[in-house]
Parts: structure tokens; sequence; C-alpha cells
């Protein structure tokens, strides 16, 4: 897939901010007023405090020796984002003879399966007011919708994601309000983080502005892409979520 003239250099001269690494990395917008992160909030705000069952959270996925101990699996799931952002800005062959690790290689081909071409990695995406901020896994393009894709990459997720988290008598538990009326699961809290994530980069108005003037359509959607060692899953982020942006925004800014 070729991507369309300028689109690249479109999406990186529209960013509104930047990842300052160190002891206290966090995202900071470009004139370097630093921002909350969202994965903390969301944590606070709209996810209960119930553990999940372990058919939930359980992995059987082989680590390799270098991914060993408790810390393994997040390790390796990081080493995994920095390679696909990494290689998502670069063309087809280098991304294919460098993509060193199994399921960053799967991530690319289900993301071709798909129908997306990846733009960058790593795309920064804030809320000055609020003071918050995230990055965009995978900013992709669609040829087929004529439109980009926000993907967020989830890897090593191999336990029955749609198991809720229950409390200390079993009870099932849902996420807070906007979201009360689902169970709060991983899959719920990805979708939650994803949604955040889209609606960060959807009201940027100067980025969208400017697709039309590429011709492409100002509509932006959003995909969680799961990568085990069994199989990969997509899932598309439907209207309920999208309708729920701003006030997750709201909520987790509080």
């Amino acid at each position: 897939m070729v991507l369309p003239r300028g689109l690249k250099k479109l999406v990186g001269d529209t960013e509104p901010g930047k990842f300052v690494a160190g002891k206290w990395a966090h995202y900071a917008t470009q004139d370097g007023k630093k921002m909350r992160g969202i994965t903390k909030l969301l944590n606070k705000n709209l996810f209960s405090s119930g553990v999940f069952p372990t058919a939930a959270v359980a992995s059987t996925e082989f680590r390799g020796t270098a991914w060993k101990g408790m810390a393994g699996g997040r390790k390796r799931g990081v080493a995994i984002d920095r390679q696909v952002s990494k290689l998502a800005g670069v063309g087809v062959k280098k991304r294919t003879e460098n993509a060193s690790f199994k399921l960053s290689r799967m991530c690319f081909i289900a993301l071709a399966k798909a129908g997306l071409e990846p733009v960058c990695g790593q795309r920064v995406v804030l809320n000055a007011q609020k003071r918050i901020g995230t990055a965009c896994d995978v900013v992709c393009y669609s040829p087929l919708a004529n439109r980009l894709t926000v993907v967020e990459l989830k890897s090593g997720f191999s336990g029955n994601r749609t198991l809720p988290a229950v409390d200390g008598r079993g009870v099932k538990q849902k996420l807070a309000s906007p979201c009360s009326t689902s169970d709060d699961s991983l899959l719920n809290r990805h979708l939650a983080q994803l949604t955040v994530t889209h609606h960060l980069l959807a009201s940027e108005t100067d980025l969208r502005k400017q697709l039309k003037k590429l011709g492409i359509e100002s509509e932006i959607d959003a995909s969680l892409l799961y990568v085990c060692d069994r199989d990969s899953s997509l899932y598309k982020l439907d209207a309920w979520w999208r309708r729920r942006g701003k006030r997750l925004v709201d909520v987790i800014s509080q």
C-alpha cells in the first residue's frame, strides 16, 4: 500500500506535544508544559478496585530466557511496543527485515490483513486545558475508507479478556460512569483507553482541516489490536464507545 503524498509529514507536523524521557518521563506540550498520563487517571477514576480471576490474567505464553520473572510479560510488551513504534514509519521492506520479535511481525501482518498501512508510531495527543496526554501506538491509513485509524496495541494478553474483575465477595464489577453498564474487564479497560486516545486525536481541528485539503476523510477511526503467541484479534471502536469519548476525558481529568 502507498500512503497519500504528504500524509506522513502532516501527521508529524501537527503533533501538539512530545514525550520527555528521563527519570520522570512524561508527555508535554511543544513549549514544555507537563501533561498527566492517562493510565493512572483511568485506573483512579474509571476502573474498579476489583481483582481479575486467574483465567483472565494467566498466561502460558513462551517468553524465552529474556522475559522471565514476575515482570517478564511487561518488559516484553514494552520492547514490542518500542519496536513496532520505531518500524511503523519505515517502508515495508525495512519493516519486514527488522521486525525481530515474533509479536512485532504478527502486528504488522494483522494490520496488513485489515487493510491498514502504518503511517507512524507513538504520535502524541493531548488536551492542554485538562493537562492530560498520551500517544497513539500506531497511526494507520486505510485506502478503502480513505481515512486515518488509531491503533492501540496490546501484546501477550492471552487470557480471557472478557472476564470481569470481582470484589471480595465474588461480585462482578462495573466500570464507573459514563461506562457504568460495562463490565470491568481487560477488554473494556483497553477499549476505554483507546476511546480517550481516539477522542484526543479526533479533536485536533487543524489536523482534520489539513486532511481534507489532502483529499482524505476528516473522520478518524480506531481499533484495538491484540497479539499473542496463538493469534491476533482486532476490535474496531464502535459508536457506543466513541459517543463517550468527551465524557471519558472529562471524568478522568478531574
